[in-house]
């Protein structure tokens, strides 16, 4: 595996487990985030960086992200993954994820994420 696949690849596992100082290491500090997904609020609003993307990105607990697939061309990684997570009320929100990382310098310049929710999981 690349390096930017390893890092991608290390960025989503912290991400999962919450570990923000290894999210944050990941990142430069001018990094941007955009995701797009139904029903959340922040839908395509691009988020500047590095703090205000962690803080974006908090999550109240533990959930899985399992990349099925990445793709790498010059400094750019897309992964599609799966993502798993704990509802407030109970339940399992299944979704399916292609993002795409922007990098530069060795760490995330740019997240563009695309997450539909998977009502049929397997």
């Amino acid at each position: 595996m690349t390096a930017n696949k390893n890092l991608v690849e290390s960025c989503q596992a912290a991400l999962a487990n919450l570990d923000w100082t290894a999210v944050g290491a990941c990142l430069t500090d001018d990094v941007e985030r955009v995701e797009w997904a139904d029903g959340f609020p922040a839908s395509g609003i691009p988020v500047r960086g590095k703090a205000a993307v962690l803080k974006e990105m908090e999550a109240p607990r533990r959930f899985e992200i399992r990349a099925r697939r990445m793709t790498e061309e010059n400094n750019v990684v897309v992964s599609e993954s799966v993502v798993r997570a704990p509802l407030e009320g109970g339940g399992t929100f299944v979704g399916e994820a292609c993002t795409i990382y922007e990098l530069a310098g060795g760490k995330i310049r740019k997240i563009s994420s695309f997450v539909a929710e998977n009502k049929h999981p397997t």
